[in-house]
């Protein structure tokens, strides 16, 4: 009888894993959308239904899934899933050459130019450390390249961190099926499809620091604040919850399990290699880039006072939920587990920061959303792993139509996935270098416009809010944007003409509005289809 009692929770979170697995796929299928129905709360509930039924270790070095442990068919997996990053990335780029993303012209700037001109928007935003880097590597490669196949070359070597520090902190298993789901993660598609270059190094960086200090060998100390002070110099977002994350473990860390103890001389070998990396990565930032230091302090400071007020560009935490539905309940077993068997490691602290930043929305929360997500990824391969421990053949069989699924929907995503401007309106773009004087000065008057022409124009931009030759508030331009009397917009273009003692030439896209057409003082110097530029004559 109290067998049978014992089994009703079990049974129970599998038929609502079964009915789960249902709506998904009806929501893939688009027969149902995902918005429907509070598809967020059933993960949930699933998430903590899974804590009380699932009981195996999912550290365990021995499992059920015995062909998975098989040498060739292991690292066969892995191989093939690496390809798939990289194959699944490469689909925009079938039949175009136009590099994904809105920061491209400024990544494709800061490459060529950064370190060479020093421009105040470069040492502003731009890590040095990054900027060292792209040095070193376009002397070998062209810019082109560095932005479209090095950085599908970056996204794979992601995937393999995030296998090797998944199978140091759970086991081989987990580790296929973490890289498995980071290789259809339609979130992580999206960091690529967004450009965001430095991200994916500072992930990257992260999780390698994470394997070393996890083994602890004789030099991996070493490599662990080698990486840490590198990391530094390269995003400082990444770096910040990095450091966050290694706070807290290095005070948990000495903590003995009978809790009788405490071990100083963990804790000390602990500070001194924060001490060490802090001092490492503050270094880069000596000089002209101290400004990045000391203009993030207020902008955090009233992150935690006012939040919501500095988002970042990426999804919401709304539409990130609905975007992670089929993982999204086995990463919440995975961190729940985590709580239950006290593995407060540094993964733990990673997931619980960044959820927190994410959930109250403090400084750049909806950027956070990358770090949560690589972080519910490696939990929710532990969470899967956990579920097909506990009973293997329905376990294998939902995760398998799950996975599935996960696969239809990215491979739409990436099919779909297109630049943010077309060949016409980069022609254009490109053609301004061969119409212009090499000291005239490009104008956009349109923000969608302004990375290219900085990145592709080979000129000084003037863009709305951006770079360094903008003489205008945010009130001016919309005053400028709005007005259809000539002298209005005469006058506001001839104070860059005044400023600058240069030629001014205008770009146009086609995706805005035309209010230089027929105005005096411009004369129409090349056009393709709607994408134009004008020269400033007065």
């Amino acid at each position: 009888m109290k067998n049978k009692i014992r089994e009703i929770p079990s049974n129970t979170f599998y038929q609502l894993l079964i009915i789960y697995t249902i709506l998904i796929i009806m929501i893939t299928l688009s027969i149902l959308t995902k918005y429907t129905i509070h598809m967020e709360i059933f993960a949930l509930v699933i998430g903590i239904f899974g804590f009380f039924i699932i009981k195996n270790d999912i550290n365990i070095k021995e499992n059920d899934l015995k062909f998975l442990e098989n040498k060739y068919m292991h690292y066969g997996l892995l191989i093939m899933a690496l390809l798939i990053i990289f194959l699944l990335r490469a689909i925009p780029y079938m039949n175009n050459q136009i590099p994904l993303g809105y920061d491209t012209g400024m990544y494709k700037y800061a490459i060529e130019s950064g370190l060479t001109n020093l421009d105040k928007w470069v040492v502003m935003i731009e890590e040095p450390g990054f900027l060292y880097l792209m040095s070193i590597i376009k002397i070998f490669l062209p810019s082109q390249f560095i932005l479209t196949w090095l950085f599908i070359l970056f996204n794979a070597l992601l995937g393999f961190a995030i296998y090797l520090t998944t199978k140091e902190y759970f086991n081989k298993t987990i580790a296929i099926f973490s890289v498995f789901i980071y290789t259809f993660s339609i979130i992580q598609f999206k960091v690529f499809e967004f450009m965001y270059y430095r991200n994916i190094l500072g992930i990257t960086l992260a999780l390698f620091a994470f394997y070393f200090m996890k083994k602890d060998r004789k030099y991996d100390p070493v490599a662990f604040a080698v990486l840490g002070i590198i990391l530094a110099g390269i995003h400082k977002p990444t770096f910040y919850l990095f450091g966050l994350s290694y706070f807290f473990y290095s005070f948990i860390s000495p903590i003995k399990n009978n809790k009788t103890k405490y071990d100083l001389k963990l804790l000390t070998r602990n500070v001194i290699i924060g001490v060490i990396i802090l001092i490492g990565g503050f270094l880069f930032y000596l000089g002209n880039f101290t400004i990045q230091i000391t203009n993030l302090v207020e902008p955090v400071l009233i992150g935690f006072v006012s939040p919501g007020e500095s988002p970042g560009t990426f999804i919401t935490f709304f539409q990130y939920q609905f975007t992670t539905l089929i993982y999204l309940p086995f990463a919440l077993i995975g961190f729940i587990y985590l709580i239950k068997k006290k593995e407060f490691n540094v993964l733990f602290f990673w997931t619980l920061i960044s959820a927190i930043i994410v959930y109250f929305q403090f400084f750049f929360f909806n950027r956070f959303i990358i770090f949560l997500d690589v972080a519910l990824i490696i939990l929710a391969s532990a969470g899967i792993f956990s579920m097909i421990n506990d009973k293997k053949r329905l376990g294998g069989i939902l995760s398998i139509i799950l996975v599935i699924c996960l696969i239809f929907s990215s491979f739409s995503y990436a099919l779909n996935s297109k630049p943010n401007i077309n060949v016409s309106e980069f022609n254009t773009i490109n053609k301004l270098a061969a119409v212009s004087e090499t000291n005239a000065f490009v104008m956009t008057t349109s923000s969608l416009y302004s990375p290219w022409l900085q990145g592709y124009s080979d000129r000084k931009t003037i863009a709305p809010g951006l770079f360094d030759y903008d003489l205008h508030t945010k009130n001016q331009w919309n005053s400028f944007w709005a007005s259809n009397n000539q002298s209005e917009i005469v006058g506001f273009i001839s104070e860059y003409k005044t400023k600058y003692n240069s030629p001014i030439y205008i770009f146009i896209g086609e995706k805005q509005k035309d209010n230089i057409q027929g105005i005096k003082c411009t004369t129409l110097l090349y056009q393709e289809n709607n994408n134009k530029i004008y020269r400033y004559e007065c």
